[in-house]
């Protein structure tokens, strides 16, 4: 229930911020056609591009910072990205203050501006930064070795690297414009995008599905759905993750090597409403030819 308050909530932010996109460029390039001078005008553009990038960007952090959090069982890494976080969000809020109060994009750019741009953008490229190392280190650090883990493992890293890389590089590339000489203003175009990098970097963990085998994969194999709500967390004596029964189950934050099909309790908070698609091996369903659990 949570994921989905997070998902309808970035979607109300991005439609927002798509809206009042839409309205000052209809306002600039329909209705100011031939008047130059409406270029030159912050309008609502104070409150669309830096207020709600900034918090585009927060929200994704967060997200990012809680699932760290679940990777590695420690609060510290996390602390250390909503620190960042919410370095970047202050930025970005002192930057929609000092446009406001500009009016005009050509009374922008001045001392305080500067300061406040490269905590904005250079906080949002350092959290960044912290977010791919460390997702990428703790997710390496769950690979059991096993062919069906160590693809999604590896899969789930490169899309952590991809996305936390891209929206560090536009971060960086936006405070690189800002301090061009002569104060240009291509920095509009890098910065309008990166609300929607982070939303869209966001869903792109949420809609990579998690993938359930079976430890052995030569064996026949059958599809029972099964809620996360009866998977049953558990810990063997390697370090790594395991449930019982001989079923290996694999997810972004968490790997495991087997499930109880009854007794289970859930893997992670307030995630009920996901299913697992276990596959389950035809030798462990001949053991349960009884089995009626409740799902």
């Amino acid at each position: 229930m949570s994921h989905k308050a997070l998902v309808y909530g970035d979607y109300l932010l991005e439609a927002v911020q798509t809206f009042l996109f839409t309205t000052s460029a209809f306002r600039s390039f329909a209705a100011g056609f031939g008047n130059p001078e409406v270029l030159n005008d912050v309008d609502i553009l104070w409150f669309s591009v830096p207020i709600l990038s900034g918090m585009a960007a927060f929200v994704a952090q967060a997200f990012y910072a809680y699932r760290i959090s679940v990777l590695s069982q420690k609060k510290y890494v996390a602390a250390i990205v909503m620190l960042f976080s919410f370095i970047q969000l202050g930025g970005a809020l002192t930057i929609g203050v000092q446009l406001k109060q500009a009016k005009l994009f050509s009374n922008f750019l001045k001392t305080n501006s500067f300061i406040a741009i490269g905590i904005w953008q250079g906080g949002s490229a350092a959290c960044d930064v912290i977010i791919a190392a460390s997702m990428s280190y703790y997710l390496k650090s769950r690979d059991s070795g096993m062919m069906e883990t160590h693809v999604l493992i590896t899969r789930v890293i490169r899309l952590t690297v991809e996305t936390g890389t891209l929206t560090a590089v536009i971060a960086i590339v936006t405070l690189i414009l800002n301090y061009l000489p002569g104060q240009p203003t291509y920095y509009q175009a890098s910065v309008s995008a990166l609300g929607k990098l982070y939303s869209n970097s966001m869903m792109v963990v949420f809609n990579s599905r998690m993938r359930v085998a079976s430890v052995n994969s030569t064996s026949t194999s059958n599809d029972v759905p099964i809620p996360l709500s009866h998977v049953n967390r558990m810990t063997s004596d390697n370090g790594q993750s395991r449930i019982h029964g001989g079923i290996l189950v694999t997810r972004e934050e968490i790997s495991f090597s087997g499930i109880d099909l009854c007794q289970g309790r859930s893997v992670i908070q307030k995630e009920d409403q996901m299913i697992l698609t276990v596959t389950v091996p035809n030798s462990i369903l001949k053991r349960h030819p009884s089995h009626s659990c409740n799902y």
